[in-house]
């Protein structure tokens, strides 16, 4: 099985959600990226307990979120038809 890395974003212990998601790129250059994001943080920011974590993912939370993302479109499609069914025609 392919090994996804992502980023998560946390303030305090809280998770916030996942900043980014890759598995063309490997661990080493994930934990890079994640050094970066927390060195450019503002001190506010770093006051108010935000940072970036590391993360192993999955193919399958992958998979989940972009089969999320197509209902999310498909559903917004039909809207839109129905919308345009319902305009009267001059």
């Amino acid at each position: 099985m392919s090994r996804i890395y992502e980023i998560h974003r946390y303030r305090g212990d809280e998770f916030q959600y996942v900043v980014a998601r890759t598995n063309k790129h490997s661990e080493d250059y994930v934990k890079a990226d994640v050094e970066k994001m927390n060195a450019l943080l503002s001190p506010e920011m770093r006051a108010e307990g935000i940072r970036y974590v590391f993360a192993l993912g999955t193919v399958d939370g992958m998979n989940k979120k972009t089969g999320e993302r197509t209902k999310k479109k498909e559903k917004q499609q039909q809207q839109e038809d129905a919308q345009v069914q319902l305009s009267p025609t001059t």
